[in-house]
Order: structure tokens, then C-alpha cells, then sequence
């Protein structure tokens, strides 16, 4: 009997999808009996309906784990896909919503299967399946059936589109969580499995895409109440965090879909902290505690799925940095910051400057005294780390800009500021003499060309001692190379508008020019090169 009732189902559903699909073609070509189609499809509608009803009735709509649905489910996603316009309905939303994130894009499964094999060391042969998933109809019918889902979720009610927001929105945040653990044990291994995976996880992302640009037009609307704006929007933003990974093409979408959130986080600061406050806790990205992290030798650098994710937030944050709070940034923010300074990517190095130096240029009036202690103090430790990984991971371009920034958002005089020069100096001292006469490109010229470029930026509190400190690294170069220090330093004396500036200036630069012939000279005759250390310091 239950057999029998299977059949029943299918054979009842079929006819339904049938007639729907033979009298839309019919309605397209211009049928006479417009009326009689009209009539059979909303017959068949109906009946479709029933057996959806009948399938989420069953209280198991998003595993679809009975073998009863799993075929159901893949037939009603085809279907739908290609009946043409259908009425909205809420069992067919649901059942359409289910066999995306089951059946179409079936990660969850895959993922499971993947924990069971790699038990058993078995890997490869326990997920053959996903290779010919690849080829499978109902994968290749993925944007039709994204299609219809869209269709309608726009018809349906405010307490379904709920539903199914959340479903996706789960689905995406499951997604990053599982896929990083089977991209750290794939890697290297099964390439040819993973990259079968991540075939289907791209595709999945381009419908988040497309479901999420679905969302924003129906809920950020100006009828719709303020909180649930932010809300979906901060809910947006984070799903596309989970996604980041497999966002390998530009989408008008995305783009359209990315646009539109953000103007919205960016009105209000406790929509931009909650966004901001959804980054992964520091602990998670340096020392998870997942059981399959603990089986291989996890290094943060090398765990991709996460660093995209936190890519993701690390462009984002600078677009409402002005919303943001200095405690928030300090509590959640800064640490993640700091860590990713680190990164030997270096467009993941560059993205944490860029945030810095958003954060340096902000102003919030509120808390301007909080603001920039906070500023401050963060300047120090970016100095430290920055320069301790220069040149090898640290891009010069991403320090350049955080040392213009610093220079001209901190107050004059401030300790941070008179550190940055001490620093710069200190790095450069470590360059021997060659590598400072040098191409423009090589380490230690680039960071004596950010000390002369500094000379027009500090203010004048810190002036003389950055004179002083350029003047005693200058001493100590090669004749070629002082020549074209002096020359650049006289270009840019020459051109100034300073009139406060200019004259002290003027007059270290003469002393500088008498002090680097004098050592010429001293280094010349016989017997030892004097010291001019002493002397130098008098003088300036």
C-alpha cells in the first residue's frame, strides 16, 4: 500500500506538472480557448499545491532525509522551474526553498558524507557521487529553479519570506563553517574532490546572490519600519561574509545588492555595530576549537574560507567606520586588525592598513577625547608590528598610507607621532648603507623615502626632531647617495608654501649639506673616519 501510494503521488503530481507546463506553451502561442487553459492550470495548480502541502506537512521540509521526499522534492524543483509563472503559495515556497539547499546545492549532505568517509579513510570512493551530482539535471537547472524560488518568495507572506530568509541565511553560515574544515583536510590531498565541491558552492552563492537582491527590494522600502530594514540588512551583510569565499565573478547583484545594505548600515550606529559585532571572535580565527581542527596543525594564515570572510569585513567596516564607536573598535575590531596586518597576503595586508587609516581619518563628535586617545594608542602598536614584518609581508604601499594618515589625524605634538619617526628611523638604520642607495623599490630606500616625504607632513612640534633624526641617517650614507637625498630635500624645501617651516628648514638644510662634505673630507684623509654623531647633534 505504501507503494502504491508513492506512485500515486508521483504519477498525480506529473499529470499536474504536465498540464502546466503544455498549457503555459499553449498560452504562449496564442491558444483560442484562453479560457479552458486558464481553468486547467488552475486545476493543476492546485493539485501541485495539495501534494507541496502534503510534503511540508510532513514536519521535515529542509532535511528531506525520507526517501519518499528526496525524489518529490528534485520533481517539484524542475517543474516549477519550468511551468512558467505559477500562483503563489506558501507549500510551494517552502518545498522550492528545501530542494535548493537539499537537493540542488546538496552541501549539507556532502559535508556529512565527508566526516563518515574520512572515519573510515575512505574518502575519495564514499563521495564519487559528488562528480556526477555535477552533471545531474537538477543541478544544471540551478538559476531556473533560483528563478522560480524568487518568484515566489516576492508573492509570499511577511511571516514565510521569514521563513525561508532564514533558511538561507543558515544555510550560508553552515556553509562557511563546514567548508572550512573540508578545504584545510582536502587541500593537497583530494583536489580534484574539493574542487568538485566548491563547483557546487559557487553555484550556491550565486544564488544567495540573487535571493538576497530578491530580499532587499521587497523589505528596504520606505513602508517598511526602520528595524527590519536594518535588520535584514545586517543579516545581508553577514550571509555574504559566509560566501565571500566563493565570490569569484562581478555581479551587477552583488554589486546592486552590496550598495544598497550598506547605505542602510551606514544610517545608523547600532546597525553598524551589530554588523561589526558579528566578526568571528579573535580566539576562533587563531585557535578554533572545532574537532576536526584539532587533527591537522592549524595555521590561520593558510585557512582561506576565513580569511575571505574576514577580507570581507575588513573592506566593509570603512564604509560606516563613522558609526562606530571607539570602545566597539577597540572590543572587537582592533585585535582582528592587528592579526591580519600579518597576513602574507598582501591585498589581506593592504585591506587592515586601509582600515586604520579609515579609523585614523574619522571623527565622531561625541566622543572626539575617547576617539583619540583610542587612535593613539593603536599607532603604537601598529608601528611595532608593521615594521616587524617589513619587507616581507608588510606592503609598503599600506604603511605609506597608515604614516600619512597618523601624521596628519593626531594631534601636533603627539607622543605617537615622535614614535613613528623613531621607529622609521630605527628600520632604516638596519638597511645596511648599500641597500640605501639603492632602486626606488628596494626596502630600506622606500622607508627613507617615507622619512624625507614626512619632512612636508609632521607638524612643527616634531619637526626638529625629525630633522635631527633624517639628518643623523643621512650622515652616514654614501656620497651618491647623500648627493640625492639633498637634492630631493632641496626640491622639496624649494617648492614649499611654508612660511613657518620653511626658514628652519633652510637653515638645517645648509648645516646638513656642511656636515655631510665635512664628513666626506674627514673620510677621505688618512687615518680613522671621525664621528659626527656629537658633532651633528650640536648643530641641529
Amino acid at each position: 500500500e505504501t507503494s502504491k501510494a508513492k506512485y500515486a503521488v508521483f504519477a498525480v503530481f506529473m499529470a499536474a506538472a504536465g498540464v502546466l507546463r503544455a498549457s503555459a506553451a499553449g498560452v504562449s502561442n496564442g491558444a483560442q480557448n484562453f479560457e479552458i487553459v486558464s481553468k486547467l492550470r488552475s486545476v493543476a495548480e492546485k493539485r501541485m499545491e495539495s501534494e507541496a502541502q502534503l510534503l511540508v506537512s510532513s514536519g521535515n521540509v529542509t532535511l528531506a532525509s525520507m526517501q519518499r521526499e528526496v525524489p518529490l522534492l528534485k520533481c517539484f524543483a524542475i517543474a516549477l522551474a519550468r511551468c512558467g509563472s505559477v500562483s503563489p503559495s506558501a507549500p510551494l515556497l517552502l518545498c522550492l526553498a528545501s530542494a535548493l539547499l537539499t537537493q540542488v546545492f546538496p552541501l549539507g549532505q556532502i559535508y556529512e558524507s565527508f566526516c563518515k568517509a574520512s572515519g573510515n579513510g575512505f574518502i575519495g570512493p564514499e563521495l564519487i557521487w559528488v562528480r556526477e551530482h555535477l552533471s545531474d539535471v537538477i543541478f544544471k537547472e540551478s538559476g531556473a529553479i533560483t528563478g522560480a524560488f524568487c518568484n515566489q518568495y516576492a508573492s509570499a507572506s511577511q511571516e514565510n519570506k521569514y521563513i525561508v530568509e532564514n533558511m538561507i541565511w543558515d544555510f550560508c553560515q553552515n556553509l562557511y563553517l563546514q567548508h572550512r574544515q573540508i578545504a584545510l583536510l582536502l587541500r593537497g590531498i583530494e583536489d580534484t574532490l574539493l574542487d568538485d565541491i566548491e563547483k557546487i558552492a559557487e553555484s550556491s552563492f550565486l544564488m544567495v546572490v540573487v535571493f538576497a537582491l530578491a530580499v532587499t527590494k521587497q523589505w528596504l522600502k520606505p513602508i517598511v519600519s526602520e528595524e527590519r530594514k536594518m535588520e535584514t540588512s545586517v543579516k545581508i551583510l553577514v550571509s555574504f561574509s559566509c560566501v565571500e569565499y566563493f565570490r569569484h565573478i562581478r555581479l551587477p547583484e552583488y554589486m546592486e545588492t552590496i550598495r544598497e545594505v550598506i547605505s542602510r548600515v551606514q544610517e545608523n550606529d547600532a546597525t553598524c555595530v551589530s554588523f561589526v559585532e558579528s566578526i568571528p571572535a579573535y580566539d576562533s580565527l587563531t585557535s578554533p576549537k572545532d574537532l576536526f581542527m584539532q587533527r591537522i596543525e592549524y595555521e590561520w594564515s593558510r585557512d582561506d574560507v576565513q580569511t575571505s570572510r574576514i577580507l570581507f569585513y575588513l573592506r566593509v567596516i570603512p564604509t560606516c567606520i563613522g558609526r562606530l564607536s571607539a570602545s566597539a573598535f577597540r572590543r572587537v575590531v582592533a585585535s582582528t586588525m592587528y592579526l591580519y596586518i600579518g597576513h602574507p597576503n598582501r591585498k589581506v595586508a593592504r585591506a587592515s592598513h586601509t582600515l586604520l587609516v579609515a579609523f585614523l581619518s574619522s571623527a565622531k563628535e561625541s566622543e572626539d577625547d575617547e576617539r583619540n586617545q583610542l587612535k593613539e594608542q593603536l599607532v603604537f602598536y601598529y608601528m611595532q608590528r608593521s615594521l616587524e614584518l617589513y619587507p616581507e609581508i608588510t606592503p609598503f604601499e599600506g604603511l605609506a598610507s597608515g604614516v600619512a594618515a597618523l601624521t596628519r589625524h593626531l594631534p601636533a605634538g603627539s607622543p605617537a607621532i615622535f614614535y613613528t619617526v623613531h621607529s622609521l628611523v630605527e628600520k632604516a638604520s638596519t638597511f645596511n648603507t648599500d641597500a640605501l642607495q639603492g632602486k626606488g623599490s628596494d626596502p630600506g630606500n622606500q622607508i627613507l623615502e617615507l622619512l624625507l616625504r614626512l619632512v612636508s607632513l609632521v607638524d612643527i612640534q616634531v619637526l626638529p626632531y625629525l630633522m635631527k633624526s633624517l639628518a643623523q641617517l643621512v650622515i652616514k650614507l654614501p656620497k651618491e647617495r647623500q648627493n640625492m637625498v639633498l637634492g630631493e630635500l632641496y626640491g622639496q624645501v624649494a617648492e614649499s608654501d611654508d612660511v613657518i617651516r620653511k626658514p628652519s628648514l633652510v637653515s638645517w638644510l645648509q648645516s646638513l649639506n656642511y656636515l655631510c662634505s665635512n664628513n666626506r673630507t674627514n673620510g677621505s684623509a688618512s687615518g680613522p673616519v671621525i664621528d659626527t654623531s656629537n658633532q651633528l647633534a650640536a648643530r641641529l
